[in-house]
């Protein structure tokens, strides 16, 4: 079965995760100018839509065993893939990677998706950055797998306790440090249980109001705009906006149906393989434009003209990386795209 809303929505939160760390690269292209750094809200999306995927993926049933088959063959060899090449690059041309140093035990960390210090950003992020969404991903996927073999209700609310009681233990103790136990009890993983909140209350069959669906989504988008990109409570003040978007966009597919946008609907296809290499493709390309003599472009032009140039080469590496090297995974796995 495949949502077509949501397959849309992964691909606009690729891209706004995209456009967000373009930012970097413009900074260091000579922009110093605005940014909207809402674009980071991306992730929370995609945490939504994680979140009710698993649960909608599952509802006629599937044992423990067969989710983590199936989630480990879907994120795990692309992403090792794609770290491995990182790896391999810090290593023969270390000058090249110029937010990387080697370090094995954030090496280690990195392949395991277990949260570690970056060695030289001080966050807690892998080898390959974006990944560190993956280690709350492969954490959720842990708690939910086991809670498959309990019924319908009983899942959800165990599922949902389990994350809002983690996030509730570094709200109440004020917990601060870059730890794994704080890492885990971010509270942006409540955004999981928004998900299955809605991928249960959709695969019930739920009948939505028409007045209500373009309001939530419409409210959802300009939340996002507003508050996208705080971290204070960030599975609170961004998830909720995220939370409205993805409600909204899956209300009006059913009441309404959506048209078929293929080039939208190939970015949500290859939302994964765009997501793990983009900051990749941005630093190669940045760093091949500052091999020219382009300080004279105007700030408004290098905007322009950079960031077009970087997001076009970022979307086609993507594509390509989907075509040629995700879907024969997929297939080898026997896996549907839309099984994320």
């Amino acid at each position: 079965m495949e949502v077509v809303s949501i397959q849309y929505l992964r691909g606009c939160a690729a891209l706004m995760v995209v456009l967000f760390h373009l930012a970097l690269q413009l900074h260091r292209v000579g922009y110093q100018g605005y940014w909207p750094h809402f674009l980071d809200a991306g992730v929370d999306i995609f945490f939504v839509i994680s979140g009710f995927i698993m649960w909608i993926t599952t509802a006629k049933g599937m044992t423990t065993l067969e989710f983590y088959r199936r989630r480990i063959l879907r994120i795990v060899p692309l992403y090792w893939l794609l770290t491995s090449v990182v790896l391999a690059t810090l290593i023969a041309y270390p000058s090249v990677v110029q937010s990387g140093r080697f370090d094995m035990l954030h090496v280690l960390g990195s392949y395991l998706f277990f949260p570690v210090v970056h060695p030289v950003d001080g966050g807690i992020a892998p080898l390959l950055i974006p990944g560190w969404t993956l280690n709350y991903e492969m954490f959720f996927y842990a708690i939910f797998g086991v809670s498959l073999i309990l019924p319908t209700l009983p899942r959800l609310i165990l599922v949902s306790t389990v994350l809002y009681g983690l996030a509730a233990i570094q709200i109440l103790t004020g917990a601060t440090g870059l730890t794994a136990i704080q890492f885990y009890t971010s509270d942006i993983i409540i955004e999981f249980a928004f998900g299955i909140a809605l991928g249960w209350l959709y695969s019930t069959g739920a009948k939505f109001s028409g007045r209500f669906a373009w309001p939530c989504f419409l409210i959802g988008v300009v939340a996002v705009a507003i508050v996208g990109g705080r971290m204070s409570y960030r599975g609170l003040s961004v998830g909720v906006p995220a939370l409205l978007v993805v409600a909204g966009a899956v209300m009006i597919e059913r009441l309404h149906g959506l048209p078929n946008i293929r080039g939208l609907h190939l970015l949500g296809n290859a939302s994964y393989s765009l997501y793990l290499s983009h900051t990749i493709v941005l630093s190669a390309v940045g760093q091949l434009w500052r091999r020219f003599p382009l300080d004279l472009i105007p700030g408004s032009l290098l905007v322009f003209v950079f960031g077009c140039t970087a997001v076009a080469s970022a979307i086609g590496v993507g594509v390509l990386i989907y075509v040629f090297i995700e879907v024969p995974m997929l297939r080898l796995g026997r896996l549907r795209t839309l099984r994320v």
